[in-house]
This record gives structure tokens, sequence and C-alpha cells, in this order.
């Protein structure tokens, strides 16, 4: 370690108290001023130049003064003025309320039971394919049927339902596809 380096080092300790001092209120937080003193710390163990340095206190509040600078800058970034703040606390909530929740609760009631009306290897089918989301391939070799065959049992099977929860909701009943039997 250089002397110059080593006497650079020692003003900072002497001067650490002073320096937390001075960028506590800098940045209006004695914890910013603690985080700024270590970065400022971490620098000047990165540099470790043998420049001289005619005035060691002024070369550290002056680097204390950048850091300030800096810090200023990062958290005007990331500050929101009262006009986006309003903004954000405008903006409506997509949830659904009571009503439509009870509302899909019911429909999602009555979907189960048109599935419990399905015959037992479409609605096996099509429980695998589209709620647990298996393969058709591997459907139709646990099945022992043909891939098409898997497609046209979901296919149906959506089909049917589609057509059930139009009835039950009072819609007038749409001609069955020529596929559906």
């Amino acid at each position: 370690m250089s002397p110059k380096y080593s006497s650079l080092l020692a003003c900072f300790i002497a001067e650490r108290k002073s320096l937390v001092h001075y960028l506590a209120g800098r940045t209006g937080c004695v914890a910013t001023a603690e985080d700024l003193l270590q970065e400022a710390w971490l620098k000047l163990n990165r540099s470790q130049s043998d420049e001289s340095i005619d005035n060691p206190q002024a070369y550290l509040h002056r680097m204390a003064t950048n850091l300030a600078i800096d810090d200023a800058r990062a958290n005007a970034r990331r500050l929101l003025d009262p006009v986006e703040i309003d903004a954000l606390l405008d903006i409506a909530d997509d949830a659904p309320g009571t009503e439509q929740q009870t509302s899909d609760l019911q429909q999602l009631d009555r979907l189960a039971e048109i599935v419990e009306e399905m015959p037992q290897r479409r609605r096996e089918l099509f429980l695998a394919a589209r709620v647990e989301g298996q393969p058709h391939k591997a459907l139709a070799e646990r099945f022992g049927v043909s891939v098409r065959t898997v497609e046209l049992e979901v296919h149906r099977a959506l089909d049917y339902c589609a057509e059930r929860l139009r009835q039950l909701s009072g819609e007038p009943a749409r001609p069955a596809p020529a596929h559906v039997k």
C-alpha cells in the first residue's frame, strides 16, 4: 500500500463522523448516509491510486458530494409525482364482484353436473385432456383407442357441455353438428 493511499484512508477514518453528518444532511437519512459512505470506502479500496492528493479532506468531501448527487438523481427517477399517484389510485379493480363470483360458482357447479351426464369414456377422456392437460397420444395409448377417437370424444364432450349450458340458461338449442351422436 502506498504512503499516499494510506494517508487518504487515515483521513477517511478520521473524517468518518463528519462525512456521515454531512451526507445525512444532504440525503435526509442517516441510513442512506451510511450506505453512501460505505460506497465511498469501497471506491477508495478499489482505486489504490499512486496519484498525489494535495487535500485528502476536500477530496473525500467531493467524493461524498458526488455520491449524494448520484443518489438524489436515482431517487428522483424512482419517485412518482402526485398526478401519477392519483392516476394509479383511480385504476379500476378488475376482480369480479361478489355477484359475478356467485354466478361463476353456480355455472361451475352446473358444468360439473353436465360432465357427470356424459358416457364414462367420454367424460374420462375429456377430463384427462382438458383438466389434467394430458396429451391426446398418451390418452389414446391409455384407453386403447386412436388419437382421432380421443380428438372426437373431447370435441363431442365440449359440444355437449356448451349445448347443455345453453339449455339450462334458457337459450334456444342449436342444431347438433354432424359428428355428435
